[in-house]
């Protein structure tokens, strides 16, 4: 059975990393929002690391100190 994405689920598109709801850089405020009432502390960092690691093969052209900003430094 295929998942049917809601236009409200900000999530992300690959391989810009850029919502599919609002279009801004995943992860946008919306989904920042959803993802600290999801998980605690540990587990949204744990869980964002791992789409870092994505988004680098993804966006190789990225600096690194943007996508860390982007994808870590919000969850602590």
């Amino acid at each position: 059975m295929t998942a049917v994405v809601e236009a409200e689920d900000h999530i992300a598109e690959r391989p810009s990393w850029d919502c599919r709801s609002c279009r801004k850089s995943w992860p946008c405020e919306p989904a920042r929002e959803r993802l600290r009432g999801e998980m605690d502390r540990t587990q949204l960092a744990v869980y964002m690391w791992a789409n870092l690691e994505e988004a680098c093969g993804d966006i190789p052209q990225g600096p690194a100190s943007e996508l860390f900003e982007r994808f870590i430094r919000w969850t602590h």
